[in-house]
């Protein structure tokens, strides 16, 4: 009696482990379908594979799905939140925004700061007397599709060398929403920061009514007729190349930047700036900045260092590429010439770069150059750029060099 039941046991644990893949292998169909093909590495890989081969999808087109959350049906959720909504607002909004149910309160005030290297934007919302505000009351809508609280996202593993694990997130244009709440003691109010994670940079536009907050988002090429990046290397804990006197490049690089801030603030020109204080910005977020806003130039800002303390004077880094029609070495001639002109610094040469010690530069798919001011390591190139007289002349040689860049390639909206 005993085998029969242990027999039973097994034949029903082997039906219900193929009923489990059987499910499994057709949620994950559904998935790839459901997929936008647009939307990642991940989903054009599944798109691709779906039409050449069939079997077992969770290694379509060499990707290997580790994890899955349930797809969520966000229609009556957005249904919901959006109850009530003014159609005349949502006609104002383009395809892609964001729509925030507005917390209880007698006098709510409003502030967003665009976070852009981190392609975030931080909401504040000060005087909420109601319940605590989270991510079910932040919707947003995308090529008619909606979403409302955390999103969701398929995990792959993006074989390489070193495997990459990559999120898919569908058609949802948020990655991330987290919400801090602060009490106020004295004013018996609350104030609440939303910091929602997007998955690109875009320029946000606020409008409000009664119950919502609506937050328009749309590309900087849409909107600006010029845009820049500007990078200021190292900073924070990486202090960069150090002179004899410990003079830190970071510190330089911030300088000769905040010198070129001044001028290029008053030209109708949209400047991105990686970082305009001491802090410490990794390498991926400036060149994915350059990238997402399809800048017309790249320009990053450094110091060189040597083993000698004899080499000084300005070199300028690039890439034998071409976007937009502009080679990255004629690119570079003309900033090294505008330096020459303005500074007494030696011009030593532009410098090709065939390998991928350059990330930033490798990674751009924008024209881009790296300026080399001048040597850490030499004492004259010190002394020179101490001085703050000379790093505005810094500042105004790549000034120069970028309105002739702008003169010589007008940018084609």
């Amino acid at each position: 009696m005993d085998k029969i039941l242990l027999k039973r046991a097994a034949f029903q644990s082997v039906a219900l482990m193929l009923a489990v893949i059987a499910l499994s292998f057709t949620f994950q169909q559904y998935q790839a379908v459901k997929i936008s093909a647009s939307n990642t590495i991940a989903s054009e890989a599944l798109s691709a594979s779906s039409q050449k081969t069939s079997g077992n999808s969770e290694a379509s087109g060499g990707f290997q799905k580790v994890s899955n959350q349930i797809p969520q049906d966000d229609v009556p959720a957005i249904m919901k939140l959006m109850d009530g909504i003014d159609p005349d607002m949502l006609k104002q909004m383009g395809d892609r925004y964001l729509v925030i149910k507005k917390p209880e309160g007698p006098a709510i005030s409003y502030q967003l700061e665009d976070l852009y290297i981190s392609k975030s934007l931080k909401i504040t919302l000060d005087g909420l007397s109601g319940d605590e505000m989270n991510s079910g009351l932040v919707g947003r809508m995308y090529a008619g599709e909606g979403f409302v609280g955390d999103p969701k996202y398929t995990e792959y593993i993006l074989p390489a060398q070193e495997p990459e694990i990559i999120k898919d997130y569908g058609n949802d244009i948020v990655r991330n929403i987290t919400v801090n709440d602060y009490y106020n003691e004295a004013e018996k109010c609350r104030t609440t920061q939303l910091l929602i994670e997007l998955n690109s940079v875009y320029v946000p536009e606020v409008c409000e009514d009664a119950a919502y907050y609506y937050i328009n988002l749309k590309n900087p090429k849409d909107v600006y007729d010029k845009i820049l990046v500007i990078d200021a290397g190292h900073g924070g804990k990486d202090g960069g190349a150090l002179s004899e006197g410990d003079i830190c490049e970071k510190n330089m690089n911030l300088a000769i930047l905040l010198e070129l801030k001044k001028l290029l603030d008053k030209d109708n020109i949209k400047v991105y700036y990686t970082r305009t204080g001491d802090d410490k910005v990794f390498l991926k977020p400036r060149e994915e900045l350059a990238n997402a806003v399809d800048c017309d130039f790249f320009i990053s800002i450094h110091c060189n260092a040597s083993d000698a303390a004899w080499p000084k004077g300005s070199e300028i880094l690039y890439y034998d590429r071409e976007f937009k029609g502009i080679r990255n070495k004629d690119l570079a001639n003309l900033f090294l010439k505008e330096l020459g002109e303005t500074t007494s610094l030696d011009t030593r040469y532009i410098l090709e770069k065939r390998k991928d010690e350059i990330y930033i530069l490798k990674k751009a798919t924008v024209p881009a150059i790296l300026i080399e001011v001048g040597y850490m390591t030499n004492y004259s190139d010190v002394k020179y750029l101490s001085q703050e007289e000379n790093r505005r002349a810094v500042a105004q040689g790549i000034y120069n060099g970028i309105m002739k860049a702008y003169e010589l390639y007008p940018p084609v909206r």
